[in-house]
């Protein structure tokens, strides 16, 4: 299991925003790029966060099963609008969507 240290040495952690996160749906968008910051492609994926570690990282379990685990920098987490969201990959072809409202301070409905 991988461990997240942070960049800059920042060791605020908001505990109880980490443990309100559990059982929340988090729509995560990740932007790969080369050593040129080059655009390689990017990536949405979305599920219900399982559990939140200031060094494991969050772990998002997706509805395929699938667990994604993604860094704990807890700033970075907004809560979204409530709403139909569809990922930027299915291209409108009427692929799942997240529906509904915000379940959660920083839920993606």
């Amino acid at each position: 299991m991988a461990e997240f240290e942070s960049l800059k040495g920042d060791d605020r952690w908001d505990g109880e925003f980490a443990e309100d996160l559990v059982g929340c749906t988090l729509l995560v968008g990740l932007t790969y790029v080369d050593h040129d910051n080059q655009l390689l492609r990017r990536q949405q994926v979305f599920g219900t966060v399982v559990s939140v570690d200031r060094q494991a990282g969050i772990l998002v379990r997706q509805e395929t099963g699938d667990d994604f685990t993604i860094a704990p920098v807890l700033d970075a987490i907004e809560p979204a609008q409530p709403g139909i969201y569809q990922l930027a990959d299915e291209g409108g072809s009427g692929g799942p969507g997240l529906h509904g409202a915000s379940d959660g301070p920083s839920a993606a409905p």
